[in-house]
């Protein structure tokens, strides 16, 4: 097998495999990328055994084959090429090693066995869908920051995707808040919901930031398949049941706060400087058209704001987490952000105009 590239091509390619493959394997070939020269370009693959990477490239290919080598081992060469270089990679098929070639440089590197490269099957998804970039941007951008971390509860740990009439949607929790989003799409294929794994998520989210065309998802019940463009990701699902978010949902919570996103968050941030970092508590104190922020630190430290806002309802104190709700005012950005609060101890529900197809929700905390 020989080849040539531009380092520039390589290098972005292969910076996309560096968070899939494991600096530490148990089992060599996972750490290992593998090469495959056909007739006008290549594809390269890497692995975890959960999720699979593979990307397409033109390149100059003098002779087909296939080969795995050390992906980090091969980023780190190409790394540190020259950025106009022409790579050129070729095998001694008497030793089996790799020769990486460019300007004065030459590099040998060992290789393993391309048989022994395993493969995800990726037949027999019986639902597509396919998102505009924005879309899909939303469906995850919206709702991948409540994921679980919780090892116990699988179920948790990953992005709850299902259909309803004309719509799509993601949810997340972490047991303590959630959030969801959901895409109007006329005539979608109505489909059982499936969980995608968090690594999954956050390896799509990040190829996602820089891709805007069409992003095509196909999946069955055992497996999921994301392509964008030349790039294509197949992974295993959570093997796992959802739970019933619909029923945590609040739905007669009339007390509602209306106040500017932007500057809120500017004062939750401040306030909450001096909280507990474990806890990180603050509380709302709200009467009439005014809001008090205040927050306590173990050493009797007190910090406290007034906010005017634009309050329905009657008194009310309530304490929350304050990166919960930073988090949500993060992803609004912008505008008026609406604060549904319960008389009981009901989880407040946060909306925005600006966002109105997301919805999130946040468990208060004990006085």
């Amino acid at each position: 097998m020989e080849f040539s590239i531009k380092q520039k091509i390589l290098l972005e390619c292969l910076a996309h495999f560096q968070s899939v493959v494991e600096k530490r394997n148990t089992i060599p070939i996972l750490s290992n990328i593998k090469i495959t020269a056909l007739e006008g370009g290549l594809t390269l693959t890497a692995t975890d055994l959960v999720m699979e990477l593979s990307e397409s490239l033109g390149a100059s290919v003098k002779t087909v084959g296939g080969v795995t080598i050390s992906s980090q081992l091969f980023f780190e060469i190409i790394r540190k090429a020259p950025d106009n270089a022409e790579v050129t990679l070729k095998v001694d098929q008497k030793t089996g090693s790799v020769f990486v070639l460019f300007g004065e440089s030459k590099f040998s590197l060992p290789t393993l066995p391309v048989d022994d490269f395993p493969v995800m099957d990726a037949q027999k998804l019986e639902v597509s869908i396919e998102l505009e970039s924005n879309e899909f941007k939303n469906l995850i951008g919206n709702s991948k920051f409540c994921m679980g971390l919780d090892e116990s509860r699988q179920y948790l740990n990953g992005i709850y995707l299902h259909s309803s009439e004309n719509a799509v949607s993601t949810v997340a929790t972490d047991g303590h808040r959630l959030a969801k989003c959901t895409i109007n799409k006329s005539q979608i294929q109505s489909f059982e919901g499936i969980i995608i794994p968090k690594k999954t998520v956050l390896e799509v989210s990040k190829i996602a930031e820089d891709f805007d065309e069409k992003v095509s998802l196909s999946f069955s019940k055992t497996r999921i398949r994301f392509i964008f463009g030349n790039l294509v990701i197949v992974s295993k699902l959570v093997n796992a049941s959802f739970p019933d978010y619909e029923s945590v949902i609040p739905k007669d919570n009339n007390q509602i706060m209306t106040v500017d996103c932007r500057s809120f968050s500017q004062t939750i941030d401040r306030v909450s400087t001096i909280s507990d970092e474990k806890f990180r508590t603050v509380k709302f104190s709200i009467s009439g058209n005014n809001c008090v922020v205040s927050s306590f630190g173990n050493d009797k430290s007190i910090g406290t704001e007034n906010v005017n806002v634009d309050f329905e309802g009657s008194e009310i104190s309530i304490n929350f987490n304050a990166k919960y709700i930073l988090d949500v005012l993060n992803i609004i950005k912008n505008g008026k952000v609406k604060f549904h609060f319960s008389e009981q101890t009901a989880p407040t529900i946060l909306q925005s105009d600006t966002l109105n197809n997301s919805l999130f929700l946040i468990m208060q905390m004990r006085a």
